[in-house]
């Protein structure tokens, strides 16, 4: 039997960390969440996670220097943003670095688990 993929979550509220890690347990994959974008790094070794879904804005390093960081070290890792506001600008450059997609707060479940998906599949062609 083959493991489910495991998701990452990087978001410094607690709570948001929670409610996605509910959600995509019970849409059949594991997880595990970060309040730290570092903590998250130094776990991340060896095909730790399957796909990545991080907050745009947070203290200290924000999601698209984490996504810098992560294109140097692991660039097949899909990433998935997701930010409560619409910095068009900071959209544009995730998509352009590599983002899966970037996706409004609050996340819709249907369209995260879509999305989840195709980073998934991406690399099964």
């Amino acid at each position: 039997m083959t493991p489910s993929p495991t998701i990452a979550v990087v978001d410094d509220d607690i709570g948001i960390c929670e409610a996605l890690a509910e959600l995509l347990e019970v849409l059949g994959f594991q997880c595990e969440t970060f309040e730290q974008p570092d903590d998250f790094l130094t776990a991340n070794v060896n095909g730790a996670f399957d796909c990545l879904i991080t907050d745009l804005n947070m203290k200290g390093m924000n999601g698209l220097e984490l996504q810098k960081r992560l294109v140097s070290t692991n660039p097949q890792l899909p990433i998935i943003f997701m930010s409560a506001q619409s910095a068009s600008e900071a959209r544009s450059q995730a998509l352009r670095s590599g983002a899966i997609a970037f996706l409004g707060k609050p996340i819709n479940d249907e369209v995260l688990y879509r999305h989840i998906v195709s980073a998934l599949n991406r690399g099964s062609v």
